[in-house]
């Protein structure tokens, strides 16, 4: 009976940025959105400041698509972001009840964050939908444990050329 007082869910949250980035006339701004994967949220307690599991550049957009695609269990919140932040902020958190949906979720954001041929995009949606539970969990614990260590994005590249190389992506 307590079991189905609590449910606990794992939160996407997505965060907007300004970034320099070099271009023939010198450096511009660029707004780029990270995703920030949350883990174990109980419903109906109070939200504790927490750390993201994992961060990865990622189109909000197109992780929804593969969130409905993956079926249900998953609730899209949308709301205004008011912050005194120069950057709008994106008004999506993606809630997901389910651990394997929220790891393939994460894996996908990863692994899209080092690719930028849209065709073979859609060829890492195709293989994530049809990952196993145990070699998503495998991936994610391999993402999770590398970024807790380093606090850096730049240093799951090296994991996802791994998972790009083993399923015929790069």
């Amino acid at each position: 009976m307590f079991e189905e007082l609590v449910k606990v869910e794992r939160e996407v949250k997505f965060k907007a940025k300004k970034v320099w980035r070099h271009s023939n006339d010198g450096y511009r701004p660029k707004i780029i959105t990270i995703a920030r994967f949350y883990p174990f949220m109980a419903v109906g307690t109070k939200r504790k400041k927490l750390e993201p599991e994992v961060e990865a550049r990622c189109d909000p957009k197109e992780l929804e698509i593969l969130a409905k695609e993956l079926g249900e269990g998953i609730v899209f919140e949308k709301h205004e972001q008011m912050t005194k932040s120069s950057v709008p902020q994106p008004g999506l958190a993606i809630r997901v009840q389910e651990e394997d949906k929220y790891e393939k979720l994460m894996i996908y954001a990863v692994v899209r964050q080092s690719i930028r041929n849209p065709l073979i995009a859609n060829r890492l949606k195709d293989i994530i939908k049809n990952l196993g539970g145990y070699e998503a969990h495998y991936w994610a614990s391999i993402f999770k444990e590398i970024f807790t260590r380093t606090r850096k994005r730049i240093e799951l590249f090296r994991p996802a050329k791994a998972f790009k190389t083993l399923y015929h992506l790069a």
